[in-house]
This record gives C-alpha cells, sequence and structure tokens, in this order.
C-alpha cells in the first residue's frame, strides 16, 4: 500500500491507492481498470466477480480493498452499510435461482 499524503484524484493510477497491491493494480488494468476515476465509476460487486473468476484466490478482502480505494481510506474504515450490502449481493448470486432449483428437484426425483 502505497505512503500517499495527498487525497486520491480522479487521475491517480490504481498502483498508488489505498489497499491496492502491485498485483491487483496489475489485474485491474487487465481488466481496464487503471485510474481512481475508473475504480470509482466501476460497479465494484461486479468488478469483484471478474476478478475472482479470473483468481481464485480473490476473497471479500479484495471488495473491501476496492471500496477503500474508492473512497481513500484504509479497508477496515469502509462504512457497515457497504459491507452489508456486498454480504447480501454476494449470498444472492451464492443463491440458486428458481429455474436452477426446479430443475435440481426434477433431478432428484
Amino acid at each position: 500500500m502505497p505512503a500517499r499524503r495527498t487525497p486520491a484524484r480522479p487521475d491517480t493510477p490504481c498502483r498508488e491507492l489505498w489497499n491496492l497491491s502491485e498485483t491487483t493494480a496489475a489485474w485491474l488494468a487487465d481488466l481496464g481498470v487503471h485510474t481512481h476515476a475508473q475504480l470509482a465509476a466501476a460497479d465494484l460487486f461486479a468488478l469483484w466477480a471478474r476478478l475472482r473468476a479470473l483468481h481464485p484466490q480473490v476473497t471479500k478482502l479484495m471488495f473491501l480493498a476496492m471500496a477503500g480505494a474508492v473512497q481513500d481510506v484504509h479497508w477496515r474504515l469502509v462504512p457497515s452499510d457497504v459491507v452489508e450490502a456486498f454480504e447480501r449481493w454476494r449470498a444472492a448470486e451464492a443463491a440458486p435461482s428458481p429455474g436452477r432449483r426446479a430443475a435440481a428437484k426434477k433431478r432428484t426425483r
């Protein structure tokens, strides 16, 4: 994590943002996210899902790191409502859709 003492600007590269390592910045660059403005404009839930699909080692901490980088704070200071929204989204994404549940039920008969 960089030791930057000034607030992030829209053109601040991801590699200079709070919480983001060089590796994370490289992964984000692979997805077309290079600056604070691009990260702030991104759907962080969808971006996290794309990162996780490419890098299975990605955890909840990656979401918190990105959310903190957008807000220019340490990941532990990400507001609880943001953390709770991520948890709800993640649970909904993991839950089978009604169509998948019905198909699974038919297969077990």
